[in-house]
């Protein structure tokens, strides 16, 4: 029988079936390749032709595993992907015969020991799934690394302009017998879309002239551009939630979660959205999020450059400056953003003159940045006390900034500014009180938008002074020398 793409996935239905059935018992291991939450095109994609791949060959088939590609959103949801509708019916693969991530229970596979995971289009799990880490058997991705390679994991990871450019690759590599008409379309589709000025490489054009060569009748480059172009842009009867989810990724540092969603339209008709801000308030709320970073996308007649611009949100003034803060001074990151007009006290608005940063050179700067938040909130406590006990602690923090010690240090090279102000004690309580009953930021530090230098003695007006008496502070010491002669005394 020849074994087609299109026959793969009309299989599709029975293995998700069989996956489904024996989900809590048998003994067969499932291979799940899983592409990344944003679901865009080159997500969907690359898990399509990973699988695909694999299924046709012996690699990463350990015990004759059954191969089930997954995208990595609820079914419910992919109806708003315009685009990549367009494509799999160009490429005659039909939605119904697709698996989705609420159609299977990765966590239970994975506890029976039965689940082997690809990563595709992303090279770290988020922190909902971080359970399911020690199945990840394979990465391939163009983002920025954020994991270390292993001999039982071995991680591909190139800076090109789609994960679908090193998905054919792969299979031109390894097993070009399987590149047909259909699988080459899926494949040229993303990377026509993707290979735009400033992110196209040398080995993304070779792969699209390797393509065009091969399959001399895949529809013309610039129609099939302008057809998934066009796909993509019409937001037309979306709500603003449905907007948001077309294209979003989280990002989490403890118990603050912030969404960062790719909105294909201009920042001003953004923010001309009927009800924007409390349409944004209940999208955090129903889906548990403190903020929400939306990286507009849009395009005028005078060029074909990308008008890129950034709008805030968060009923938390803390969280809104605090994420504003991270974007503007993050050594490794430059968006050259500049402030823009915004109708909503809850949204800050930033027009974005480097127009080839994309969120993909975003995520790490607020993931690094939410784990440091998180770390230092830890290091003071859970309710920001006990901070006595950390005083022999060569990390101790005495203020709102960074300890100076060498982890803030790879922290600094990393693009983190020491003056960024943690949410311990003081910013715990704005966080408890609420702004009105706390004050805003500007009235907390005397107008300033930052608060002031860490102070480096007990003077008056030190964070810290009526913290301590005389008496306590002798006494304190006191304890201190009796436990050091006491040591001495040991040791004689």
């Amino acid at each position: 029988m020849n074994f087609s793409l299109r026959l793969f996935f009309s299989d599709a239905e029975r293995r998700k079936q069989q996956v489904v059935q024996t989900g809590f018992h048998g003994n067969q291991r499932v291979h799940v390749v899983l592409g990344s939450e944003s679901c865009d095109l080159d997500s969907v994609a690359s898990s399509l032709a990973m699988a695909y791949f694999l299924s046709r060959t012996s690699s990463g088939l350990p015990g004759h595993s059954l191969v089930l590609p997954v995208l990595n959103v609820p079914r419910s949801q992919f109806h708003l992907r315009a685009d990549v509708l367009l494509l799999l019916r160009e490429t005659g693969i039909a939605t119904d015969t697709l698996v989705f991530r609420d159609q299977v229970d990765l966590a239970c596979l994975h506890g029976n020991r039965r689940l082997d995971l690809t990563l595709v289009d992303h090279n770290i799990l988020p922190s909902t799934d971080r359970d399911l880490g020690g199945a990840v058997t394979e990465v391939i991705d163009h983002h920025q690394l954020e994991r270390t390679a292993s001999f039982s994991c071995p991680v591909t990871v190139e800076t090109v302009a789609s994960c679908a450019t090193l998905v054919a690759e792969r299979i031109l590599s390894r097993a070009p017998e399987i590149l047909d008409q259909q699988l080459a379309l899926l494949l040229y589709g993303v990377m026509v879309v993707d290979c735009v000025v400033g992110k196209v490489t040398v080995k993304d054009g070779h792969m699209i002239h390797l393509l065009q060569t091969q399959f001399p009748d895949l529809p013309q480059r610039g129609a099939l551009h302008t057809a998934l172009h066009t796909a993509k842009f019409d937001l037309s009867g979306f709500t603003t939630e449905q907007i948001l989810l077309n294209n979003m990724k989280t990002v989490a540092g403890g118990d603050v979660r912030v969404a960062v969603s790719i909105v294909y339209m201009s920042l001003d008709s953004f923010l001309q959205r009927k009800n924007l801000q409390q349409e944004l308030r209940d999208f955090c709320q129903s889906h548990r999020l403190d903020a929400v970073v939306a990286m507009t996308i849009s395009f005028n007649d005078q060029s074909d450059e990308p008008v890129r611009q950034v709008a805030i949100y968060s009923s938390n003034p803390l969280y809104r400056q605090e994420i504003s803060h991270a974007l503007l001074n993050s050594c490794s990151l430059t968006l050259c953003l500049s402030p823009a007009s915004s109708p909503y006290k809850d949204i800050l608005s930033y027009h974005q003159g480097n127009a080839l940063a994309s969120r993909r050179a975003v995520l790490p700067v607020l993931t690094h940045f939410l784990s440091d938040w998180w770390q230092r909130e830890v290091h003071c406590g859970a309710d920001g006390e006990d901070l006595d006990d950390q005083h022999d602690q060569s990390d101790v923090m005495i203020s709102d900034t960074f300890p100076v010690n060498k982890e803030s240090a790879d922290l600094s090279d990393a693009g983190w500014l020491p003056n960024s102000y943690s949410a311990c004690r003081h910013h715990r309580r704005r966080l408890q009180l609420g702004a009105e009953d706390y004050g805003s930021i500007e009235e907390d530090y005397g107008g300033r938008m930052m608060p002031p230098p860490p102070m480096n003695s007990l003077v008056d007006g030190c964070p810290l002074d009526g913290g301590f008496n005389q008496e306590a502070l002798l006494e304190k010491f006191s304890r201190m020398g009796g436990g050091e002669e006491e040591q001495v005394g040991r040791g004689n």
